[in-house]
């Protein structure tokens, strides 16, 4: 299993209806971009492109790569804000509902909550999380079920009407609380249309956050000996501007050192 993978973070501009059609084939012309790049993982953010199963499934088959997006899933006359994935092959592996669903969700999209059960998807390269928006970075429980299953990398797909400012200091929390990199990506900035309304986007931001690379386990007890702050864990951080940016996230540290972290604090994990 690699220890080091290669993903792409699409911080695309979108029109300003969520459901606007023309959103899937925007997002297929930015993965033009990164063709051949021989990726592992491509991450599009919350509620983008909102729809376009068939199409986002052959785009995975022809850049062999797993593709996760915000889609709306329609499932017995509810519809629910989901990040869904697709493997290599185009196959649809499963999605994550969200469970803290907002107003605007709950009164404009009629948006059901998820059951608040956190899935670790197995992939070629380990086990990954993929908590919708605040289901992350607000509240602990995520984070904590997903690191317990044995994820070693989470995908926060997201969008922000409001603290956009907040989304990289929780997520620094989760990724030091569980020893876990984590990959948020959020829309570029613009002005969303919501029942007639305009409501601003905070866009960018979108971030890759990992523990360090450690050669060996003396160099991770002399880095831990010195651990002051979690600044050189944000390895990634776009501006608001549209754009795809591709990144290597390292997970071997994680996987050898993660219980070594837990017990020097003294966290009881199961």
């Amino acid at each position: 299993m690699k220890d080091t993978i290669r993903v792409a973070l699409v911080q695309p501009k979108p029109y300003a209806e969520f459901d606007d059609p023309r959103n899937i084939a925007h997002g297929l012309h930015l993965l033009e971009r990164i063709r051949g790049h021989q990726l592992d993982m491509v991450c599009f953010p919350e509620y983008f492109p909102f729809a376009g199963e068939e199409m986002l499934a052959e785009a995975a088959r022809d850049l062999q790569a797993y593709i996760v997006a915000g889609l709306v899933e329609q499932d017995g006359g509810r519809l629910y804000n989901t990040a869904t994935l697709f493997d290599r092959c185009g196959r649809l592996l499963g999605r994550q509902r969200k469970a803290n669903v907002g107003a605007l969700e709950r009164d404009h999209w009629h948006i059901t909550p998820g059951d608040g059960v956190f899935r670790a998807f197995p992939v070629d390269f380990g086990k990954i999380g993929l908590p919708v928006c605040i289901d992350f970075w607000g509240q602990p429980d995520a984070a904590t079920q997903l690191a317990n299953e044995g994820v070693e990398i989470v995908f926060n797909i997201s969008i922000f009407p409001i603290l956009r400012g907040h989304w990289k200091t929780g997520a620094l929390v989760r990724a030091f609380d569980n020893f876990l990199a984590v990959v948020g990506v959020n829309t570029a900035d613009y002005n969303a249309v919501i029942g007639g309304r305009r409501y601003h986007q905070h866009g960018g931001g979108s971030f890759v956050i990992q523990p360090p690379r450690f050669l060996d386990k003396a160099s991770f007890r002399r880095w831990f000996r010195s651990l002051d702050s979690l600044e050189d864990w944000v390895t990634v951080e776009l501006d608001a501007l549209e754009q795809v940016h591709v990144a290597e996230v390292h997970l071997g540290s994680v996987r050898r050192y993660r219980r070594e972290f837990w017990n020097r604090f003294g966290f009881q994990r199961v």
